[in-house]
């Protein structure tokens, strides 16, 4: 009997000390199996293995998710950059999530809220953007190769140099936002809003922009090399015919 209580005060302990411990991260403790979902967290995840996790509806306002692997985790919803109400300034502060290096790739993103979130250099190959809000995020060099991304909101998003090769971002609002030297082969663009995005020096190889409308887009140096732009709004208000049957 003595033996028994013994080793329950045991095992009890080491789960007291292993909630302290997992406390003292900032994180709870099902984040240690990669399966907890409608969280909050405001804390410092930079370079965590969060592969696979269930974060759905999870509110990760200006978290630090530099390097992070989150790939093929569950996203939707999730909520990464509200707008915070300052009373005392009587404004709206903006606050960036910092996803630098992160490694998204498939995971989905589906309705997420990722406005003015900085993902530098991220991984987002075969993620799922759909209908997300990628409004003035910085995704400069980010790899979104094979992204299935339609009517995402990227507007005034910053996409230097960034490859979408393959990538399905039918009917997305891309307006103002700077695509210079990005790579898009075969991409789909159709129905695109890219009203005076920046497209000089892109790949637009064989990319599907049916329908697009590119009215004061900067097209210098472009590549539309086997691209389709029936029906078109080109820069310049006229409507191509280009690649129309």
């Amino acid at each position: 009997m003595i033996m028994v209580l013994k080793t329950i005060t045991l095992v009890s302990s080491t789960l007291v000390y292993s909630l302290l411990f997992l406390g003292c991260l900032g994180l709870p403790v099902q984040a240690q199996s990669n399966t907890f979902s409608n969280c909050v967290l405001g804390n410092d995840l930079s370079g965590r293995d969060l592969s696979f996790g269930n974060f759905s509806n999870c509110n990760w306002r200006s978290i630090n998710l530099r390097g992070a692997n989150l790939s093929g985790a569950y996203l939707n919803s999730i909520l990464l950059n509200p707008k915070l109400q300052s009373y005392q300034r009587r404004a709206t502060e903006e606050v960036s999530s910092d996803l630098t290096n992160a490694n998204l790739q498939g995971a989905d993103l589906t309705l997420a809220n990722l406005q003015r979130a900085i993902l530098t250099n991220a991984n987002l190959v075969a993620a799922r953007l759909f209908d997300a809000d990628l409004t003035s995020a910085t995704l400069e060099n980010a790899k979104l190769d094979k992204v299935f991304a339609p009517v995402v909101l990227l507007y005034e998003a910053n996409l230097k140099g960034a490859t979408l090769s393959l990538g399905d971002l039918t009917g997305a609002s891309l307006a103002s936002s700077d695509l210079s030297n990005s790579y898009l082969y075969r991409t789909k663009l159709s129905y695109a809003d890219l009203q005076n995005a920046n497209l000089s020096g892109a790949n637009l190889t064989e990319a599907n922009l049916t329908e697009a409308n590119l009215t004061g887009a900067n097209l210098t140096g472009a590549n539309l090399t086997g691209a389709n732009l029936c029906n078109a709004t080109m820069p310049d208000g006229t409507v191509s015919q280009q690649g129309c049957l």
